[in-house]
């Protein structure tokens, strides 16, 4: 029980039964972030601690199946994070994806 509300009252706030509030309280069902976001809200705590330990708790997981891989990732983010577009756009038919440095080149020539 948290705030002092109980499992049932969480759950009906939450839209689903207590025995799913109940797996996803135990590990048993992942979290949706948008399920974090609210609970916070509704237990009234800190939005960005939760949604920490909500993405803390993806990488964990992602990280169990290729560790290096993620710290790759992590990498080419990191160096790049301002050179991503806002919004992915799909391919034309008939054509490939475009590397980074192929976005990055289209990007200089069409400002």
């Amino acid at each position: 029980m948290y705030s002092g509300m109980s499992q049932t009252k969480i759950a009906k706030e939450m839209f689903m039964s207590q025995s799913k509030y109940n797996r996803k309280e135990n590990g048993k069902i992942k979290i949706e972030r948008s399920e974090a976001i609210k609970l916070a809200k509704l237990l009234d705590l800190n939005e960005k601690v939760i949604l920490r330990y909500w993405m803390a708790d993806q990488l964990y997981e992602l990280m169990q199946y290729d560790k290096d891989l993620v710290h790759e990732a992590f990498r080419i983010v990191e160096e790049h994070f301002d050179d991503y577009d806002t919004y992915v756009t799909l391919p034309k038919r008939n054509s490939s994806y475009s590397s980074l440095a192929e976005r990055m080149k289209r990007r200089r020539t069409n400002k």
